[in-house]
């Protein structure tokens, strides 16, 4: 089993890593403006957080499977190992995933 918090809130984040022992982070586009800050500005300060041996999961916005995959290359990319996307089930997410 691994334990994933699900929040943005970075001091909340650094808060629960004193406590337990976090595998990771998920977030959702919903989550992450709850904070009023740009996403990436947030995801990579949670990923100096909690390392790169930690998990990360970001969701795609793109309503279209061509955007999703290419949503998916750049934040792997901005965001390295161990960031792993979410892609939303709907028709297009199911296009992505293919």
């Amino acid at each position: 089993m691994k334990l994933i918090i699900d929040d943005a809130d970075v001091s909340r984040i650094r808060e629960m890593m004193e406590y337990y022992p976090i595998d990771g982070v998920t977030t959702n586009p919903s989550i992450l403006a709850r904070t009023q800050r740009k996403p990436y500005e947030v995801l990579h300060e949670i990923r100096e957080l909690i390392g790169s041996g930690a998990q990360l999961h970001v969701q795609a916005v793109s309503a279209e499977a061509s955007g999703m995959v290419q949503e998916a290359h750049a934040i792997t990319e901005r965001l390295g190992k161990n960031t792993y996307i979410k892609i939303p089930a709907v028709k297009e997410g199911f296009k992505a995933i293919r």
